[in-house]
């Protein structure tokens, strides 16, 4: 029985040990998502376009006022009488609050950390659109990538049918692994303190067992972006 068990822990010593063939891990990758135009223009017709794809819409505009009047546009097109959003600080919309407020959406900023949750989840559950900002956006493949923290709340992004991000010109990075290494530049700290890192790719989508798309299953099933210049 010891020689037995002696030959079994030999065999899952010997296989902890590294592959001596095993080739060295590579100093560059190669990158998963290829880029022809890497400049601004360039990025922001591939972000776009990758978008379209997903079946997501997204609005290119100019400037402050161009972008409210499309995100008003877009919340009368979803007859919207709630709002979920976050903290329009963090929305890159000058005077963006005060015109919705004009239009008559009643907007609100969902908490649901206090003693307060059940009433908060009976308030919002009938809104129709999320709005958010994003930290950045990946013209590769049309992500965006959003995380929580104070004044940015997960629920605009996942609750709504509709959820509307607003992207700034310099927030568009080429791929994932730009952001990642943009990231460690500043520090990871910077990724690690925050609750909920999430990374959206289009509307929230799923297929049955007879592989038919279903959109909005688990999520927001309309996705739109407006790109402020």
């Amino acid at each position: 029985m010891s020689a037995s068990r002696d030959h079994i822990l030999n065999k899952l010593r010997a296989a902890r040990k590294p592959f001596p063939d095993a080739p060295p891990r590579p100093q560059p990758y190669r990158p998963v998502a290829l880029l022809d135009d890497r400049s601004t223009e360039g990025l922001l017709e591939r972000f776009g376009r990758e978008v379209k794809n997903l079946l997501g819409e997204c609005f290119v505009v100019e400037g402050d006022e161009a972008a409210r009047g499309t995100i008003l546009d877009l919340l009368r097109a979803q007859q919207t009488t709630d709002l979920l959003a976050w903290d329009f600080n963090h929305i890159p919309v000058a005077g963006l609050e005060a015109a919705i407020r004009d239009a008559g959406i009643a907007i609100h900023y969902p908490e649901t950390h206090d003693e307060f949750r059940a009433e908060t989840i009976e308030t919002i559950r009938h809104a129709q659109v999320g709005l958010t900002g994003v930290d950045a956006a990946i013209a590769a493949t049309g992500t965006l990538v959003v995380s929580t923290g104070p004044g940015k709340g997960r629920i605009p992004t996942v609750l709504a049918p509709t959820h509307i991000a607003v992207v700034s010109l310099d927030q568009i990075v080429p791929r994932l692994e730009d952001w990642v290494a943009r990231q460690r530049e500043i520090g990871l700290a910077a990724i690690q303190d925050r609750g909920n890192l999430c990374f959206i790719t289009g509307p929230s989508r799923t297929g049955d067992i007879e592989m038919q798309m279903i959109l909005g299953v688990h999520g927001p099933g309309k996705v739109q972006v407006v790109v402020k210049r």
